[in-house]
């Protein structure tokens, strides 16, 4: 079983096979990692940085989207483009899978899609939309997609008007807060 969470610090904490690290290099949110660029920088006239974080910091690593990402960068001649198309394609893995329960039967993913611990329907649905085409190569991301699948399907069931979600309980997640709902009333 694979999980990736984050703390009450947000940083991010790898659960694999019953062994829990947290990565020491891994920056405290990824929100504060990509306020800042990275090395190393794109050869190109813009000097891209990279923003994917380090390996072992990554939400979720695909085998079959790395290999995707490798095969298409040798391919583009911009550097600026190729660097652009690196940082994008591997953006949602790196960064956005907050939990993910890889039960065989019935997975759940929870994919926050912004810089709180919510997950937007149409957000979080779009985001994958790029790795479906890897999933008959990688069993462990078609159990992450087909997670994402069952996690929205359980919350439209219970909350059918509603457009975003908290995480779920089971997962350990902090709910996000919303600081301008604090003086609503309905």
């Amino acid at each position: 079983a694979y999980v990736a969470a984050q703390t009450s610090s947000n940083r991010a904490l790898f659960v694999a096979n019953g062994q829990t690290r947290q990565a020491a290099e891994c920056p405290e949110s990824f929100t504060q990692w990509t306020s800042k660029a990275h090395r190393p920088y794109s050869a190109g006239a813009l000097g891209l940085p990279t923003m994917r974080p380090p390996a072992d910091c990554r939400t979720f690593v695909s085998p079959a989207v790395e290999q995707a990402i490798a095969n298409v960068t040798q391919r583009i001649k911009d550097a600026d483009v190729r660097q652009l198309f690196a940082n994008a394609m591997g953006s949602t893995l790196d960064t956005a899978v907050a939990w993910h329960e890889a039960d065989d039967l019935e997975p759940y993913t929870f994919v926050i899609t912004g810089d709180i611990n919510a997950q937007w329907t149409r957000d979080s649905a779009n985001q994958m939309m790029p790795l479906v085409a890897y999933v008959a190569g990688d069993r462990a991301l078609r159990k992450l997609v087909a997670g994402l699948v069952n996690m929205q399907a359980e919350q439209i069931a219970a909350y059918p008007f509603a457009n975003a979600y908290q995480p779920p309980g089971r997962s350990g997640l902090r709910p996000a807060e919303n600081s301008w709902a604090k003086s609503d009333r309905a």
